[in-house]
């Protein structure tokens, strides 16, 4: 009896069937559960701060403000996911910045095409004798080009990428399809930096609008596919933002040409790369996302 007791058949005690609750840091299509809150906070901090940096630093380097209100995206995907999901929620979103198992290499395919059409769209014109090289400033910059990579990485773009990648891109991929989601996203980005086109000082402000749109278009569209092979993670992401600003910023310096119809062209062609690579997935799985 003692030991027909201590001997009970397991199997008459069925496993706990829990339901699978999936790492919400590491999810890449979701649904759009507070996507709106998200746009509007986002673009009323951002505007906001920069409307009030243009009237109270008249004249002088708006740079403070603008990284102020860059921060927008970020401080949105904090308070509506703590709305939303609360603490554990919040948790999970900063744990997108976690390196483990995040696609290994393959992420920065995608950074170093884009790095290589930037820099070809300044050497073209210099090797054709289209644009001089001031070799002089180049030097100079080169040589804080860590210190730069630093900055843009946590105040200067990088900070961004929680907010645009880590909260808003997996939300519109649960709705529509990898290609439709990235390219409202890029839109929206392009909107919400219009602000700085009239701050005198921003590197937008030498930029036609048109084409900073697209250029906006086809950068979303390679971090997309970034952040879909990082699995989720926004570490490849704000790595690649940083690298295309300081570059972007290098190819002013050394030709003085920002956003050329060369750059333009060919980021576009990048983007289009790796859409007809991914048959137009962008590294997102067949079983999820939306088809919308």
């Amino acid at each position: 009896m003692i030991l027909g007791m201590a001997t009970t058949n397991p199997s008459t005690h069925p496993p706990s069937s829990a339901p699978y609750t999936p790492d919400r840091s590491r999810t890449t299509a979701i649904a759009p559960q507070g996507l709106a809150a998200f746009f509007i906070l986002a673009f009323a901090f951002s505007w906001t701060t920069w409307w009030a940096g243009s009237h109270l630093l008249a004249g002088a380097d708006p740079t403070p403000a603008v990284a102020v209100g860059a921060f927008g995206p970020m401080l949105a995907a904090i308070i509506v996911t703590a709305a939303t999901q609360g603490r554990r929620g919040v948790g999970a979103l900063f744990r997108r910045h976690s390196l483990r198992r995040r696609g290994g290499l393959l992420p920065y395919t995608a950074t170093v095409l884009i790095l290589l059409a930037i820099a070809g769209s300044a050497a073209l014109p210099v090797y054709l004798g289209q644009a001089p090289l001031d070799e002089v400033a180049l030097r100079q910059a080169l040589m804080t080009v860590p210190v730069q990579f630093l900055l843009i990485a946590l105040v200067g773009g990088g900070n961004e990428e929680l907010g645009w990648r880590g909260f808003a891109l997996p939300r519109l991929q649960g709705a529509h399809s990898p290609l439709a989601a990235n390219v409202m996203l890029g839109i929206i980005w392009a909107v919400w930096h219009a602000p700085l086109f009239f701050m005198e000082g921003t590197s937008q402000s030498h930029i036609h609008f048109p084409s900073y749109v697209l250029l906006c278009l086809g950068i979303t569209v390679v971090l997309g596919y970034v952040f879909n092979t990082a699995r989720g993670g926004v570490i490849a992401a704000v790595i690649t933002h940083a690298a295309i600003n300081v570059l972007s910023g290098l190819k002013g310096v050394a030709v003085g040409s920002p956003a050329s119809a060369l750059e333009v062209g060919l980021v576009l062609l990048v983007a289009v790369f790796l859409l007809v690579c991914t048959r137009g997935r962008l590294g997102l799985p067949r079983n999820a996302g939306g088809e919308g």
